[in-house]
């Protein structure tokens, strides 16, 4: 479908040109002819838009042609309304709010993958001599109500041979979990890199369980935009594209950098934070068998969408052929390798 639009496109491109060819032309890069681009992020500068922060601060939007007009964000839910209701042209947010909206009939289109799994992960402390997700029977667990993480949690639980029967779920708002697990409230809690950042600078002697690793590894943070800006603005897209990934790579080689690009956008950043939390997501950019940076297989697309639609976070799976399209990527040749 995009290849075509694609080829519309270039076609009336090129009319306008015909029609033009009195004028001088904007060039794509240098000159300060950039092509403006609003971009919403789900959230602040911090680790989890470090890459971006990279993008921006080493100045690959410019060279790229783009003029990156960068909006700090509340959360992913709010990121794609805001492009769906055509208030940024570009998003990033996690993947199961992106696809909840098609399903509803938001005219949108993931066009690259971050994380190529959800950040979602369960901490225990040591003293409770629990090794192994099986441990957990008999056990209480803080889950924070209405979440992804309270949807996830049960499938999480079933891929090990547990069910929600054999433990027992204490609603505790996100921000309160890490005191409650330290404070012996509970036994488990299920959070991410907020929450494990959070008992690592308390000095906890904790072990995290990433849900990726046993078993529920949904697809998580994707660049998207509406069909009809992708449509219209094929080239914008594709050179936003390029530069995220780009700056996406250079945080993974290089973490002291992204934490700089950070602080420079941020000033009141704390880097200790931006650093532990970047160990524990840079990670997750090549997760689940990726093979390069930007892209996340068919194969795992029909398992994020079977996971999802068991958790129904969705009513059915997601139709992959019409919502993604990777024709905006780089060319292969281009993009970063997981290997």
């Amino acid at each position: 479908m995009q290849r075509r639009i694609s080829k519309l496109v270039a076609t009336a491109i090129a009319a306008g040109a015909m029609l033009l060819s009195g004028c001088s032309a904007p060039t794509a890069s240098g000159g300060g002819s950039e092509t403006p681009v609003r971009f919403q992020m789900h959230w602040s500068w911090s680790a989890s838009t470090a890459g971006f922060a990279v993008a921006q601060t080493d100045g690959l939007y410019k060279a790229a042609g783009i003029d990156a007009k960068i909006e700090q964000g509340t959360g992913s839910g709010t990121a794609v309304q805001l492009v769906a209701n055509g208030q940024a042209d570009i998003g990033i947010a996690d993947a199961v709010p992106i696809s909840q909206q098609i399903q509803k009939g938001a005219p949108l289109v993931i066009v690259a993958t971050m994380n190529q799994v959800t950040n979602i992960a369960m901490q225990v402390m040591e003293s409770t001599g629990i090794n192994a997700v099986q441990d957990l029977k008999g056990k209480t667990v803080a889950v924070p109500q209405g979440s992804a993480h309270a949807f996830l949690f049960p499938l999480f639980l079933e891929a090990n041979g547990l069910t929600e029967s054999d433990v027992t779920i204490s609603n505790v708002p996100f921000a309160s979990m890490p005191a409650a697990l330290l404070q012996g409230n509970v036994d488990a809690i299920v959070g991410g890199q907020d929450t494990a950042v959070s008992l690592e600078q308390q000095k906890a002697k904790f072990k995290n369980f990433l849900f990726a690793d046993y078993g529920v590894s949904p697809v998580a943070h994707s660049i998207f935009t509406t069909q009809s800006y992708a449509e219209k603005n094929p080239e914008a897209v594709k050179k936003f594209v390029s530069a995220s990934l780009e700056g996406l790579a250079s945080a993974r080689d290089n973490p002291e950098h992204a934490v700089e690009a950070v602080k420079q956008l941020l000033p009141d950043s704390v880097d200790g934070t931006v650093r532990a939390e970047l160990k524990f997501l840079l990670p997750l950019l090549c997760a689940a068998d990726a093979k390069v940076i930007g892209r996340a297989e068919a194969a795992h697309w029909q398992q994020s969408n079977d996971l999802l639609t068991r958790a129904k976070l969705l009513p059915a799976p997601l139709d992959t052929a019409k919502s993604v399209s990777y024709d905006f990527l780089p060319p292969e040749s281009e993009l970063t390798s997981c290997k």
